[in-house]
């Protein structure tokens, strides 16, 4: 299994549009993905983005995970492609045992909250490496850096 050598939890993005208080939807580069997130910044708080050519704006995403489970294959990926992501695979980047959390490659770095209440499961159940699978919860947060 390969992991990202200098993944970090910020990632660059498309600014498929203008974002209002509800939704921004970011494509990601050389893919047809356009995901659909929840802005934690109102649209006037937004950043600019760094070319009016490319839109490329930089920041950072949030999920909560129903139940995770080990996969053996299928690499990493969104669905769907269009829309509020639902399901996610990809692989643990970083532990995050204090937070109860987990950065994670799964096409983009996305952190992932573990919440032990509801999946019975602790961020420190895994470990670097592991590839997952698991629904998340609708509400996907995208903090503008």
């Amino acid at each position: 299994m390969t992991e990202a050598s200098s993944m970090t939890e910020t990632g660059t993005y498309i600014l498929e549009g203008e974002p209002t208080e509800t939704l921004v939807v970011l494509g990601l580069h050389g893919t047809d993905y356009l995901l659909e997130l929840t802005p934690t910044v109102t649209p006037p708080d937004f950043p600019a983005p760094r070319s009016q050519r490319n839109r490329r704006i930089r920041g950072v995403v949030h999920a909560r995970a129903l139940k995770l489970h080990h996969a053996q294959a299928g690499g990493r990926f969104i669905e769907p492609v269009h829309g509020r992501p639902r399901i996610v695979q990809g692989t643990v980047y970083e532990v995050d045992a204090e937070n109860d959390r987990l950065l994670m490659d799964v096409v983009i770095p996305m952190w992932i909250t573990v919440e032990t209440a509801v999946t019975g499961q602790s961020a420190a159940d895994f470990k670097q490496g592991d590839m997952l699978n698991f629904y998340v919860e609708n509400d996907i947060s995208f903090t503008p850096a």
